[in-house]
């Protein structure tokens, strides 16, 4: 069978038509249609951002409220467990029943609640740092949140030794990335030190150089405190009943806490941390109050302390930071105090 002429021109025309005007219609984008991309990529993510913060702040309320009563904060722990260990991994209502069962004990113990409530509320707090512009907003909220932490009427739970980010909550909430990113925050409940070291300081030596003295004052105190609890904690353990379990879910709590609890044992505590501490607020004194002051209670410092295994390193900081004095390139930022 022929095929028409014409109608062979039209087949070859379907078939090759399409390709060659999509060669010739080609082109790169023009600069006002860049603009007009680029303006819209923009409003995309601002609405993203806007979505996401809102989204934040509204974990961070149920937090809040939660953290408020041991029972609102239980009845949460167990709504965010179901979803993320058991409705997420097809799991059936029936397992999360037999893990809840296995549970009970320590969901009711009261050590667990403290601790729990104590997690819920330094995440509230976290969820605000992360979305804050100026860390003075939440900076009240934050001392007094520490302040607490030397109140503890029991020893604080594993959960208060890891990383919020990790938490059940953020899982659910999917907070991971926002709470694991702030370098200028610790993730750590129970970590006084490290939130004195990466937020209370920080911005004390920038904004505020006149309460400084105040704020190592009081994170001396109150590591001191918790110190002393743990201590005397220890010796009840010893005199009470069921002292070999109790030994061992310490000994749990030690090995989860890893070096925060660490620095809670009394001698390793009055013997490196506490004079590293003091020694830490004489540098601040000279680097951002008063150099003489500084310079003068640093020297008797490094005197009185000279044979302990740290006096070399006194000296040698002490040496450092003299040599350094009237030097153009000598500033407080490069001189920070590492505790």
């Amino acid at each position: 069978m022929r095929i028409p002429f014409l109608s062979l021109a039209l087949v070859c025309l379907f078939l090759v038509g399409p390709f060659s005007s999509l060669h010739l219609q080609s082109a790169d984008l023009t600069p006002e249609q860049i603009a007009s991309i680029q303006e819209r990529i923009k409003q995309l993510r601002d609405n993203l951002n806007e979505h996401l913060t809102s989204r934040n702040q509204g974990a961070g309320d149920v937090f809040l409220q939660a953290s408020q009563s041991s029972r609102t904060a239980v009845e949460l722990y167990l709504k965010c467990q179901k979803m993320v260990n058991f409705d997420r991994k097809g799991l059936k209502d029936s397992d999360f029943r037999s893990w809840k069962e296995a549970q009970s004990g320590n969901l009711s113990s009261d050590r667990f609640t403290e601790s729990l409530q104590i997690q819920l509320r330094y995440l509230a707090l976290s969820c605000q740092a992360a979305e804050v512009k100026e860390i003075d907003d939440i900076f009240g909220a934050l001392t007094s949140y520490v302040a607490s932490l030397s109140q503890l009427k029991e020893l604080p739970d594993r959960l208060l030794m890891d990383s919020v980010a990790g938490s059940v909550f953020a899982q659910a909430y999917d907070l991971e990335s926002l709470l694991g990113k702030n370098q200028h925050w610790e993730p750590v409940p129970f970590n006084i030190g490290g939130i004195y070291s990466k937020t209370i300081l920080p911005f004390l030596r920038a904004e505020n150089p006149d309460a400084l003295m105040a704020a190592w004052d009081k994170r001396i105190d109150q590591e001191s405190r918790i110190v002393a609890f743990y201590e005397r904690e220890k010796e009840k353990e010893l005199r009470g009943k069921n002292a070999d379990e109790k030994r061992r879910k310490r000994n749990e709590q030690k090995q989860a806490g890893g070096k925060i609890m660490e620095g809670h044992n009394k001698d390793k505590f009055l013997r490196e941390t506490l004079p590293l501490l003091k020694w830490s607020k004489l540098k601040d004194m000279y680097q951002y109050v008063d150099q003489v002051a500084g310079a003068k209670a640093m020297l008797d410092f490094a005197n009185e302390n000279l044979e302990e295994h740290n006096g070399e390193r006194y000296l040698k900081e002490l040496q450092e930071l003299i040599d350094s004095a009237g030097k153009p390139e000598s500033t407080p930022a490069a001189l920070t105090p590492s505790n």
